[in-house]
């Protein structure tokens, strides 16, 4: 399983980071930033504030992934709308639609996005039959979303086994990441604006 995240430092995360802001709680400013041509939010002490107040409350992680899951299923549907615009044909535009959809809001502490990278992908070109199949490992498996995200996002037509890509475009993505940097700063001052009215929730 795949995970991706507007915030660094998770499992698998494949991100970096981009821009500058400022994020208040309880009067104190954080700060937020971002590496120029990055792809996440760094917030300053995030999750060590995190670790603090979950030891303060036991409702406090509870109400945290509710204010994180929010904000992820918000991407998530911006980033099926960029993949229904990114590609350059129907067709394309069909397959990254269908890789857009494998991915779901994950319920954790920070807004995270997970890819069901082992659901098979059903091409929209020609019905999926059994020699839809890839070799790994001398076994012979159905080509699945996780064989089909990175090529999608991140493009290739470097060899024949990936022409039915655009052209490759390095880290910076063609509808899950671009999604993220145009959503970063927002992301950040909505999770810092729900970790504030948590913590005066819960008077902590």
């Amino acid at each position: 399983m795949a995970y991706f995240s507007a915030f660094p430092d998770l499992p698998g995360d494949a991100g970096s980071t981009v821009g500058r802001g400022s994020g208040m709680l309880k009067g104190q400013n954080l700060g937020f930033s971002v590496v120029p041509n990055g792809n996440t939010v760094i917030v300053k002490d995030l999750f060590e504030t995190l670790r603090r107040y979950e030891k303060a409350s036991p409702l406090f992680k509870k109400e945290m992934r509710k204010v994180a899951y929010a904000i992820a299923k918000d991407l998530q549907g911006r980033v099926k709308i960029e993949a229904g615009l990114a590609g350059a044909s129907p067709g394309r535009a069909r397959q990254y639609l269908q890789v857009a959809k494998g991915l779901r809001a994950n319920n954790d502490n920070v807004p995270t996005i997970k890819l069901r990278g082992n659901e098979p992908f059903r091409s929209t070109t020609r019905p999926v039959n059994k020699n839809d199949r890839k070799k790994i490992k001398g076994r012979n498996q159905r080509v699945v979303l996780s064989d089909i995200f990175f090529g999608a996002e991140f493009g290739g037509g470097a060899t024949s086994k990936t022409k039915q890509f655009l052209r490759h475009r390095g880290q910076s993505g063609y509808f899950f990441w671009p999604t993220v940097r145009k959503r970063k700063n927002a992301i950040a001052k909505e999770y810092l604006d729900g970790l504030d009215k948590v913590i005066e929730q819960l008077n902590i």
